[in-house]
């Protein structure tokens, strides 16, 4: 399922950075960074789900908001009247600042939602919804708590993010070189190395219920005062993470 790596580092001109992975049904379709939702102008961009309408990843300018949902385990039951979908959590979040709050109509979930003050975590996971500010320094994102090391591939890759430098802004297109973002982009280019279905592996597939869940894209994003800025890297249809991260 999908992993999300964020450094927080406050007075800093881009006080959180982070990667998301999206792991997802090849089958279900999707639209690259964009608009898609008029209601909202142009201000707010994200990866747009064509089945349900919401997004994995929403960004948002004036002021500058960035937002990613995860998906968690946990089944409750349907509410009365069925699901809502959580791809409306991260346009929320970006656009307005609105972090949930209550008993909540969507399946579990946890969500990232940062600005320049830092960021946010909260999760509902079926019985109650929490949202806690993460501590500063990286922290290792999933379907789980954060940074919690039952998670096999938090186990091994968090003490090797927090072991490097991490990025110090936006990651540029591929033919200005990865500045700040090498150590990271390291990391997951030797992640890439293990079976996509190794418990331990960043860029994964998973079966889950029967259905298929792959890494489909990747998002590099940055957040100051004055702009976010996200570079999405598709992952699907790439021989290699080293051939997509060099085709940005």
């Amino acid at each position: 399922m999908c992993t999300v790596v964020v450094s927080i580092a406050p007075d800093t001109e881009w006080p959180v950075v982070f990667f998301g992975l999206r792991d997802e049904s090849p089958d279900r379709p999707w639209d690259e960074p964009g608009a898609w939702w008029p209601d909202l102008g142009e201000r707010v961009t994200g990866v747009h789900d064509r089945e349900a309408g919401g997004a994995w990843l929403a960004v948002a300018s004036g002021p500058s908001r960035a937002s990613v949902v995860l998906n968690r385990h946990e089944e409750p039951a349907p509410p009365a009247g069925g699901w809502s979908t959580r791809g409306s959590l991260p346009l929320s979040a970006a656009a307005d600042g609105a972090l949930p709050t209550g008993p909540q109509r969507t399946r579990t979930f946890n969500l990232l939602t940062a600005d320049a003050g830092g960021a946010m975590h909260s999760t509902w996971d079926g019985s109650a919804t929490r949202s806690t500010r993460l501590d500063p320094g990286v922290h290792v994102l999933t379907h789980a708590d954060p940074d919690d090391r039952r998670v096999p591939r938090v186990e091994r890759w968090l003490p090797r993010f927090r072991a490097v430098a991490p990025p110090s802004g936006p990651l540029s297109p591929g033919t200005e070189g990865e500045g700040t973002w090498t150590a990271w982009l390291d990391l997951l280019r030797e992640s890439s190395g293990l079976a996509a279905d190794d418990d331990d592996a960043l860029v994964r597939s998973d079966l889950v219920d029967g259905h298929l869940f792959s890494s489909l894209s990747l998002s590099a994003v940055a957040v100051s005062d004055a702009r976010v800025a996200h570079r999405h890297v598709r992952l699907d249809g790439a021989p290699s993470v080293t051939a997509a991260l060099a085709r940005r």
